[in-house]
């Protein structure tokens, strides 16, 4: 295994790890709630930052992958779109697709949150609008994290030619 790609996936772990930890945090911080709406707005804070840090953490992994591997990451207004999309390209002797289209569709909601989020005050979540993507967290997560470990595998056996 080269050092490049040591590297690469002991960053992609290490972030799979984070996000882990996050999603734990997450189904702790709703248990009081199960089956109920939230509308204490210091616990939609709390849980849109969870989903914020969601996105950030698949976008860094995204980001890895762009820079070590494509060798180019996007720019310009609409990167955080555009990188979503380039991970679902096969890259011809370069890499497979990192996900599919329909996880690319699930994780748009989340890059979609994220943006809602940094640009409004807290007081103004609705749990109507994140309830969806709360709930659906652990499941994107581990259709996410078995994508990622399918792409890692490739990786390292592409490596060892």
């Amino acid at each position: 295994m080269t050092a490049e790609t040591a590297v690469l996936e002991a960053r992609i772990r290490q972030e799979l790890r984070q996000l882990d930890k996050l999603s734990a945090e997450m189904k702790k911080a709703l248990k009081p709630f199960q089956g109920k709406e939230i509308k204490n707005t210091v616990i939609l804070r709390a849980l849109g930052s969870m989903l914020h840090d969601f996105y950030t953490g698949v976008e860094k992994i995204f980001l890895n992958i762009a820079k070590e591997i494509d060798q180019l990451a996007p720019r310009g207004e609409n990167w955080h779109r555009q990188l979503l999309e380039q991970m679902t390209l096969h890259l011809k002797e370069r890499r497979p697709a990192v996900i599919d289209l329909e996880l690319a569709g699930q994780l748009e909601q989340y890059l979609a949150f994220r943006h809602r989020f940094r640009n409004l005050y807290g007081f103004d979540l609705e749990w109507g609008r994140m309830e969806q993507p709360v709930k659906e967290l652990p499941e994107t997560l581990r259709r996410f994290g078995a994508a990622v470990e399918d792409f890692l595998l490739l990786l390292m056996e592409a490596d060892q030619d």
